[in-house]
């Protein structure tokens, strides 16, 4: 029973911080609103987490857990063209991600502050590196680092354009159909 309990009010501390840090940002969020929204006293929300930092880290660490892991996973596939690579193995990451959308939006817009802060642009730089070896396997012509940056760049930001107004699953799985086409294929292919 104590246990459950200890759970349940882990829970609602996550969520509380999940709500009032998509809602604000880690600078503008105080524990007190945590602990406000979660129904429970300040002290409560220190003895799950030492600090905000420590709730802020537990929130957002799912995100790059998934994203390193899809890519690893795509690199490792050798069969298949890149789309195919992604429509296999990255697609249901990314919609996982989207799904989780406050949590990716957390994690890259409202980080400020944190050891977190620089998580956008740790993920292009995962997703250039992935776009090299990507490059490497099917085209012999050597692009410009530019290229690279700027597709890693779109595509990042084109998933945290979804996440950002997502409405539902079957709106962030058709966005992110039609964006990943339009990646592969070109503006021609909608």
């Amino acid at each position: 029973m104590t246990q459950i309990l200890k759970e349940e009010i882990y829970d609602r501390i996550f969520n509380a911080g999940l709500n009032i840090f998509y809602e604000k940002d880690f600078r503008s969020t105080k524990m007190k609103e945590i602990a406000d929204q979660a129904g429970i006293s300040v002290g409560l929300v220190y003895s799950y987490f030492k600090n905000k930092e420590q709730l802020f880290d537990a929130i957002v660490s799912s995100v790059y857990i998934s994203f390193e892991k899809m890519l690893k996973e795509e690199e490792a596939h050798s069969i298949g063209l890149p789309s195919e690579k992604y429509e296999n193995i990255s697609k249901n990451y990314i919609l996982e991600l989207i799904e989780n959308h406050k949590i990716l939006v957390i994690l890259m817009d409202k980080s400020k502050g944190t050891k977190h802060e620089n998580a956008k642009d740790s993920l292009i730089k995962m997703l250039e590196n992935h776009i090299r070896v990507g490059l490497s396997q099917f085209s012999a012509h050597q692009y410009d680092d530019m290229l690279i940056h700027i597709l890693a760049s779109n595509f990042t930001e084109s998933i945290l354009e979804i996440a950002r107004h997502y409405k539902n699953k079957n709106f962030a799985k058709e966005m992110l159909t039609l964006v990943t086409k339009c990646y592969y294929k070109g503006v021609d292919s909608l």
